[in-house]
């Protein structure tokens, strides 16, 4: 009887349904996104508390230097725990401590918690939830309900969910950020080999405290080094490198958002892009970006420029110039939170900026947390009713099949 709807009109309406009864109507697919929901909600909660009890447990434990300069800050020991793990895997860049992490750049477990935990809450969500996904159908019993809902989630990811991606994607992607972390952590190590500020530390706590750096540099705005000190050069890398951090994740959702081996995302200059050669598919993608975002880069630090031209005119304020200008709205636009600082205040160079390049750089904020977004039409949030291209070859089926 549930079933004999379905013939009586097209857009058929059920009515008193049980609780198994949106499983058998909606098939693989509704299983598959309420599992989807399960994980996702399980990965953001579980590394949020593996996070805090990990360093709830380092700090209790580790050098009393570290828990008698926490005590000097008028900060607890366990809630700086909780509050340095959420700081990290949310990518907020908020520390309890005014030098950020500078004071904690030769504790070796933290280093290697919270790049990791940076890495696991943005860039490399993707290839973690994709690993999860696999692992589990991997593990489950060949016989379990979950196995069909976890094989259609690695079939058919971006059905489901923008930032899940199929096998090939994820892989490029992680490809992408070991190397440009490697990079980044490269630079900071090489080019200040004779730099005071970086080689006051041994090799090994060095490398990570690089490499916690790079991943701040894309992430979470902390720092363990004073970053007015280190090597001009590498000051100039991390504004790339905060540019171009959302580059891979984002190529990843336009190249992945297909049906039908045709791209449904819609976006305004795209043009006649040949989505079978990928290497041009790319590159195309690459070039879009860099014309639409430095744009609103330039225009940023134009009016910052013109806000703050005194201060950058005064010698005698050697804080101010263009470079650390556009450090800073770099790093506003791509939501990261760095700054090259100011040496009487523990703000950033934000700090002392007039209010009208204050208000700039909250809209370079706004504008920069919405970039790479698709701008009209995502597999994974089509919704009913709303309407592909006119001229695209699968238009009537798809709108078919959503009416």
């Amino acid at each position: 009887m549930l079933f004999c709807h379905l013939s009586n009109s097209r857009n058929s309406q059920f009515h008193n349904l049980s609780a198994k009864d949106p499983e058998t109507l909606g098939g693989i697919e509704y299983r598959s996104l309420k599992l989807l929901l399960k994980i996702v909600v399980g990965y953001f909660f579980g590394l949020h508390l593996f996070g805090a009890i990990c360093l709830v447990g380092w700090i209790l434990h580790a050098d009393p230097k570290y828990r008698g300069y926490l005590a000097e800050c008028g900060q607890g020991n366990v809630w700086w725990g909780f509050y340095c793990a959420q700081t990290m895997i949310d990518n907020l860049g908020f520390t309890l401590t005014p030098d950020s992490m500078i004071s904690f750049q030769d504790a070796t477990f933290p280093m290697i918690l919270m790049s990791f935990l940076a890495f696991a809450g943005n860039t490399c969500y993707p290839c973690l939830l994709r690993l999860i996904i696999w692992v589990s159908y991997k593990v489950c019993p060949a016989k379990s309900s979950l196995k069909d809902p976890l094989h259609f989630l690695l079939d058919h990811p971006r059905r489901c969910y923008t930032l899940l991606f199929p096998s090939r994607p994820t892989w490029i992607l992680f490809g992408i950020l070991f190397l440009m972390n490697s990079i980044d952590v490269i630079l900071i190590v090489v080019l200040d080999l004779n730099n005071p500020a970086v080689n006051n530390l041994a090799p090994g706590p060095r490398l990570l405290a690089a490499i916690f750096q790079a991943a701040s540099s894309r992430h979470t705005g902390t720092s363990t080094f004073n970053l007015a000190d280190v090597s001009p050069a590498v000051q100039f890398s991390l504004v790339v490198m905060m540019y171009i951090a959302i580059f891979p994740i984002a190529i990843s959702i336009r190249a992945s958002n297909v049906y039908e081996e045709r791209t449904l995302g819609v976006y305004t200059t795209d043009g006649n892009i040949d989505e079978h050669n990928g290497r041009s598919y790319i590159v195309n993608h690459i070039q879009n970006q860099l014309t639409f975002d430095l744009w609103y880069i330039f225009l940023g630090s134009f009016c910052i420029c013109v806000a703050e031209a005194g201060k950058i005119a005064d010698t005698s304020i050697p804080a101010f110039s263009v470079f650390s200008v556009l450090f800073e709205v770099v790093s506003a636009y791509g939501n990261v939170g760095l700054s090259l600082g100011y040496p009487t205040v523990s703000t950033s160079l934000s700090g002392k900026f007039t209010v009208f390049s204050k208000l700039v750089v909250c809209v370079m904020m706004i504008r920069g947390r919405h970039r790479g977004l698709p701008y009209k039409l995502d597999r994974a949030i089509v919704l009913p009713g709303e309407r592909l291209e006119e001229d695209h070859p699968y238009r009537d089926k798809i709108q078919t099949k959503f009416d």
